[in-house]
């Protein structure tokens, strides 16, 4: 059975455009993704020399586009006889109307209403913790990939935010 994203009436690529901000998208890695999208609606297959050639970039800043994507679980790829496969839909995954956090929100609600549940007092500490060393932008940003991942567990989030750094 098709998923949501994948049916015909779906248009990725506005959804896309609607939802990079919080997605924590960069606009390179936006447009990265777009001209991905245009490719598949075309049936064609990605290049880097078209992905440099479009977004005017090297190969290395390329890399660091794709290495970026695929470290926030967005990006799968593969390869084929014909070329490289890039597949996005683990980015549809999310649900951006739970990621609203308004600026009055505390930290400690939004965790507790991501996991579905009160905080103990060790959670609580951990989260002023983390969000004291990594500040509360990046523990947000790491506590929506630990949703995206249905990973509901402070260690998760932590580690999340060591690999980052």
């Amino acid at each position: 059975m098709k998923k949501w994203y994948q049916e015909s009436y779906f248009d990725r690529k506005n959804w896309l455009l609607e939802n990079f901000d919080k997605l924590n998208l960069s606009s390179d890695e936006t447009l990265l993704i777009m001209l991905v999208e245009l490719c598949r609606t075309n049936r064609k297959y990605v290049t880097y020399d078209y992905l440099m050639k479009k977004l005017g970039r090297n190969a290395k800043q390329i890399d660091s586009l794709v290495a970026s994507l695929v470290n926030k679980h967005y990006l799968k790829i593969s390869s084929n006889s014909k070329g490289l496969i890039f597949d996005f839909d683990e980015i549809f995954e999310f649900d951006p109307e739970k990621y609203e956090i308004s600026d009055n929100k505390d930290l400690f609600d939004t965790v507790s209403e991501v996991f579905g549940k009160p905080l103990s007092p060790t959670e609580l500490q951990k989260i002023s913790e983390l969000s004291e060393i990594y500040g509360e932008k990046r523990f947000i940003e790491a506590l929506r990939l630990a949703e995206a991942k249905r990973t509901y567990k402070i260690a998760y989030i932590e580690g999340i935010l060591r690999n980052e750094k």
